[in-house]
This record gives C-alpha cells, sequence and structure tokens, in this order.
C-alpha cells in the first residue's frame, strides 16, 4: 500500500511541475513575441516637467526655488535611410528644431519559416540645430510594458512615445 501512495504522490508532483512549466513556457513565449517596432516614421511624446540639475546631478535653485525646466512635446521623424529630425515644442511656446542622423543599436533576428527578419530593439538619434545646440536621444522597445521609451541626458526624465501614422 506505501508503494501505491508513493505512485501517487509522484504522479502528482509530475503533474504539477508540467503545469508550472507550462506555464512558464507560455509566458517567456508571450515576452520574446513583441516585435521591435519599424523605427521609420513619426514618433511623438511629452517630457514632462522637471527640476534643471548641475553637471553633478544637484538640483538648481534660484531665489529659493528649484528652477524648473518646462514640459515638452517631441516629435521625432525618422526617414527610413537614416536621416532624422526632432521638433521640440516646449509648453511656454518656444519650438526648436534638430536635424541629424538615427542608427541602430541592437538587432534582434528572428527567423521565421516565410521570411527572416531583422528589427532594432533601440536607436541612437544624434541631433543638431543652425544653432549650434547638439541633442542626443536613445529610443528603445521596452519589451516587458510593450512600449518605446526616449531617453536623453541622465538628468532629464525618460518619457513614452508613440507612433503616428
Amino acid at each position: 500500500m506505501k508503494l501505491s501512495i508513493t505512485s501517487q504522490l509522484w504522479t502528482l508532483l509530475a503533474i504539477i511541475g508540467s503545469l508550472l512549466l507550462s506555464g512558464c513556457a507560455t509566458t517567456a513565449e508571450s515576452e520574446h513575441s513583441f516585435k521591435a517596432p519599424k523605427w521609420s516614421g513619426q514618433w511623438q511624446g511629452v517630457q514632462p516637467e522637471y527640476a534643471m540639475k548641475d553637471a553633478n546631478g544637484q538640483v538648481i535653485y534660484i531665489q529659493g526655488q528649484e528652477a524648473q525646466v518646462k514640459s515638452s512635446t517631441f516629435i521625432f521623424i525618422l526617414q527610413p535611410n537614416g536621416g532624422a529630425s526632432l521638433t521640440q515644442s516646449t509648453e511656454d511656446g518656444r519650438i526648436m528644431e534638430f536635424q541629424g542622423r538615427w542608427n541602430s543599436l541592437e538587432q534582434t533576428t528572428s527567423n521565421n519559416q516565410k521570411t527572416d527578419q531583422s528589427s532594432a530593439l533601440g536607436i541612437n538619434c544624434e541631433l543638431s540645430a543652425s544653432t549650434g545646440a547638439y541633442r542626443n536621444y536613445i529610443l528603445l522597445a521596452d519589451s516587458i510594458h510593450r512600449i518605446v521609451r526616449c531617453h536623453g541626458t541622465p538628468r532629464e526624465p525618460h518619457f513614452e512615445l508613440t507612433y503616428t501614422p
């Protein structure tokens, strides 16, 4: 009788184990099924207002108040040939225009029976204005949250971008 109970326990453990493993496989598969975006096109997002910081990361105060950088709307236009432009419109009405290039940071290759695809999980945009101002932004596809985020300097908050046709 003991052997029968032991066999039943091992069978039960095997069933539970296979259910757990199949659940993990499904989760891993859905995470990997996130496709990196086609980068060329228009991407838009709003960088929220934030406290201005110095080179050491310390908040800058003016007359006892935190100096604030107003929120801005960013519109990236990315050309298939690697050309890029950025229009940054601040909350107070200023508009800044930048031109430059974008290039891939990471590549992922997906072998499909019908086609082979190679897509970038992130891109680097190097941009400059006619005034000499320089901007560098990294756009990254976040496969866990299934969104694209824009990252500037470490002193700036990152923000979500959406594709606008």
